[in-house]
């Protein structure tokens, strides 16, 4: 019997140089599966922080959905102006909650079905003189409290003479409008009831007198990450699948 002949130095360099691109290939592959998408870190109940962990209804969706599409997500809690500003730059994949319509549209890659639907109210000091409601054309004239980096729909966001008072966050808002400085407030009403359940010496102060509109909200992508489609595209079907299943439905009554 022959003795086993050592392999040729070539033989080996081929080896390691084929495990070294199946190990690159690889990780390419696991990076796909994994994507980092924004939340915003103050605004109860859809997305906020509780011990350094995003948490809320619209969390819990796009949890289930990424989890339903086989794709590993990592949150990164941030104030919602800031998280926008990362998906513009491609820092971030994505960011939510946002505001689809005309003036976005063009900005942002989008999944078809929204994560929910919301309603922007607006809100008036218990004390005022003038009770009756109010609507977009309503505010005309008047100090309207609104917070930065947020999106009220096409009727107010294009109207320049609307007069704006930005707030980092609708509970400053909120705390403009009880003191007087401001006229109204446009806060969606869901985290005005948690405002007011968490600051009762504040909800005295404010009531809604209206609803200027009743917005579907999105997780809007970054056009700066090539072959993000298609992992939009598994968002979507995993988004679908949760609907399905009754996770959805599940998800959304642990938040009502």
């Amino acid at each position: 019997m022959k003795p086993a002949q050592r392999p040729h130095w070539w033989q080996v360099a081929r080896v390691v140089l084929f495990c070294w691109a199946a190990g690159v290939a690889g990780a390419g592959s696991a990076a796909a599966e994994r994507i980092r998408i924004g939340a915003e870190d103050d605004w109860r109940p859809y997305s906020y922080v509780v011990e350094g962990k995003p948490v809320g209804f619209a969390v819990d969706l796009a949890r289930a959905a990424w989890a339903a599409a086989g794709i590993e997500l990592e949150l990164v809690p941030l104030p919602y102006a800031r998280c926008m500003k990362e998906v513009d730059n491609g820092t971030l994949a994505g960011c939510f909650d946002t505001l689809r319509d005309a003036r976005t549209e063009a900005r942002y890659l989008w999944h078809k079905r929204p994560l929910f639907k919301a309603r922007i109210a607006i809100y008036g000091r218990s004390n005022a003189p003038n009770t009756r409601p109010v609507d977009a054309a309503g505010l005309l004239g008047f100090r309207i409290g609104v917070t930065n980096g947020y999106d009220y729909g096409e009727a107010f966001d294009n109207d320049a003479r609307m007069q704006r008072d930005v707030a980092p966050s609708d509970l400053i808002s909120l705390r403009k409008l009880v003191a007087g400085r401001v006229d109204y407030a446009l806060v969606f009403d869901r985290v005005a009831q948690q405002i007011a359940s968490v600051h009762p010496e504040l909800a005295k102060g404010f009531t809604q007198r209206g609803v200027l509109v009743e917005p579907l909200l999105y997780i809007s992508f970054t056009k700066r990450m090539p072959g993000l489609e298609a992992l939009i595209a598994r968002f979507d079907a995993g988004l679908e699948r949760v609907r399905q299943s009754g996770e959805y439905a599940r998800i959304e009554a642990r938040w009502r």
